[in-house]
C-alpha cells in the first residue's frame, strides 16, 4: 500500500471516529454534567430505551441509564435515571415517575411529576414511585368485551322477538291475541251504559224537581192571591197562628228537602264528571294503541283504525252535564225565592203582632 492510500485510510478512520463520537456526545446531553442516580420500578415499560430523556414540567432534566430486565418472571423491570444536580432539589422521595410518549407517535420518554404534599429530596439510588404507562391494547380488549356483550344482547332481543312474533308469552298473546280487544271493548260498552243509565237518572230526578217546584209556585201565587183579597188560608193564617207554624214547618221540609236533592244533583254530578273522565281516558288509550306499531296492523286488520266513538260519547256526557248544571241553578232560584217569601210572611207576622214558633225561647 502506497503512501496516498495510507493517507486517505487514515482520514477516513479519522472522520468515522469524528461522527461517533459526535453521535455520543449529542446522544448524552448530561456526559460532561454531574448528575445522581435515582430508580423507578415499573410493570411494562412500553418500549423505553436507554438514553431516552426525563422531564420535570417540560424540562430535560436527565436521561435513562439502565434498563433492566427482571431477574425472574413476575417481578418488576427497574429502570435507572441520572438527573442533573441543577435539578436534585426538585426531585423528592415522592415524586412520580410517569412512562408517556413524546407527542402522539414519538417516543417513549419518562415524566418527573411531584405530589401534592412534598417529601424530603431524593438522595443517589433512592427508588422514586413508578406509574405503568397507558396500555392501548387493554382499552382495545375492553371494547371487544363490550362489543360482544351487546351482540349477546342483541341475539337475546332477536329470540324474543321470534317468540312475540309466534304468539308465545304475555308480549305475544298481547300482540297476536284477540281476547285483549274483545275485553277492551266490553268495557267499553259497560262504561257507556253505566254513563248512559246515570244520565237518564239525573234528567228524570231534575224533571221531578221542576214539576215540584212549579206546583209549588201555583201554590204560592194562589195563596197570595187569596191573602190579597182578604180570603184563604193566608188571611187565615195572618190571625191565627196555628196557621202560620203549620206553614212554617212546611217550609222548613222543603228546606230540607231542597237540600237532599242538592246533595243528590252534586253527587251524581260528581258521578257523571269521573264517568266522563274514565271514558275520555279509554278511549285514549284505544286511540294511541291504534297508533302504536306492535298494535296497529291488528286494528288495521280489524277495520277499526278510523274509528273514534269516544268522541260523540264526551260530547253526549258534556251536554248531560250542561242540562243538570242548569237544572241546578233554576232549583237554587226556586230555593231563593222560597227563602224572600219566607221572609215576607214573617215580616208580615210581625206587623200584626204574631209571635213566630220558636222564637219566644230566644
Amino acid at each position: 500500500m502506497n503512501r496516498s492510500a495510507r493517507l486517505g485510510l487514515l482520514i477516513i478512520s479519522a472522520a468515522l471516529l469524528f461522527m461517533v463520537a459526535l453521535f455520543a456526545i449529542g446522544n448524552r446531553t448530561f456526559l460532561f454534567s454531574d448528575t445522581i442516580e435515582v430508580k423507578s420500578r415499573f410493570t411494562q415499560v412500553a418500549g423505553l430505551q436507554e438514553g431516552a430523556p426525563v422531564q420535570f414540567q417540560g424540562i430535560n432534566v436527565g436521561r435513562v441509564q439502565r434498563v433492566q430486565l427482571p431477574a425472574s418472571p413476575g417481578e418488576q423491570i427497574v429502570v435507572t435515571m441520572s438527573i442533573a444536580t441543577r435539578a436534585g432539589h426538585l426531585i423528592r422521595k415522592n415524586t412520580a415517575a410517569q412512562i408517556k410518549s413524546d407527542g402522539l407517535v414519538g417516543e417513549q420518554i419518562i415524566v418527573l411529576e411531584n405530589p401534592q404534599e412534598i417529601d424530603e429530596p431524593a438522595e443517589a439510588d433512592d427508588f422514586l414511585p413508578g406509574e405503568d404507562p397507558f396500555d392501548l391494547f387493554e382499552i382495545t380488549d375492553r371494547a371487544m368485551a363490550s362489543v360482544q356483550t351487546f351482540e349477546q344482547a342483541a341475539i337475546a332481543f332477536e329470540t324474543i322477538m321470534i317468540d312475540v312474533q309466534r304468539g308465545e308469552g304475555t308480549l305475544g298473546r298481547i300482540v297476536y291475541d284477540s281476547t285483549l280487544y274483545v275485553e277492551l271493548v266490553s268495557t267499553t260498552n259497560e262504561t257507556r251504559r253505566i254513563l248512559n243509565g246515570l244520565a237518564n237518572s239525573a234528567e228524570a230526578n231534575a224533571q221531578i224537581l221542576v214539576d215540584l217546584a212549579s206546583e209549588a209556585t201555583s201554590g204560592i201565587q194562589g195563596i197570595l192571591a187569596k191573602a190579597d183579597s182578604g180570603d184563604g188560608t193566608l188571611a187565615r193564617f195572618l190571625n191565627d197562628p196555628a196557621v202560620f207554624e203549620a206553614l212554617l214547618a212546611t217550609t222548613d221540609s222543603l228546606q230540607v228537602i231542597a237540600s237532599d236533592l242538592r246533595s243528590v244533583s252534586q253527587s251524581t254530578e260528581n258521578a257523571a264528571f269521573w264517568g266522563e273522565l274514565g271514558a275520555f281516558r279509554m278511549a285514549e288509550l284505544m286511540e294511541a294503541a291504534k297508533h302504536n306499531w306492535l298494535f296497529r296492523r291488528y286494528f288495521e286488520e280489524r277495520g277499526s283504525i278510523e274509528a273514534a266513538p269516544f268522541e260523540v260519547r264526551e260530547q253526549a256526557i258534556s251536554e248531560s252535564f250542561r242540562q243538570i248544571s242548569d237544572r241546578e241553578r233554576e232549583l237554587l232560584l226556586w230555593e231563593e225565592r222560597l227563602q224572600l217569601l219566607q221572609d215576607d210572611l214573617a215580616q208580615r207576622a210581625d206587623s200584626l203582632g204574631i209571635i213566630p214558633p220558636g222564637s219566644e225561647d230566644q
